[in-house]
């Protein structure tokens, strides 16, 4: 199944507080709140905003690759490094 780029938002969305992005009960917190919700559709804007909170995730953001030698991840790959990492140091 191939991952849209909405869905990389909401998965960046899911760790990070809407009061990173916006002040609460401003125009820009409701809409964050929309897009979470999946009611309003993630513009450039938006993923200019997420790609500043995480630069690492940038390209991973808006293309669904990454380039771990430029620093470019994603929080898939953060997450099998941190467990093939834990299984190392405990052998």
């Amino acid at each position: 199944m191939v991952e849209r780029a909405f869905d990389r938002a909401l998965q960046l969305l899911e760790r990070t507080s809407l009061k990173d992005l916006a002040v609460p009960n401003s125009k820009e917190y409701v809409r964050w709140q929309n897009i979470k919700r999946g009611k309003a559709r993630l513009g450039i804007d938006e993923a200019e905003a997420l790609s500043k909170i995480y630069p690492q995730y940038a390209l991973w953001l808006l293309t669904g690759n990454v380039l771990p030698e430029a620093g470019q991840t994603s929080p898939d790959l953060e997450e099998i490094q941190r467990s093939e990492s834990r299984t190392q140091n405990a052998g």
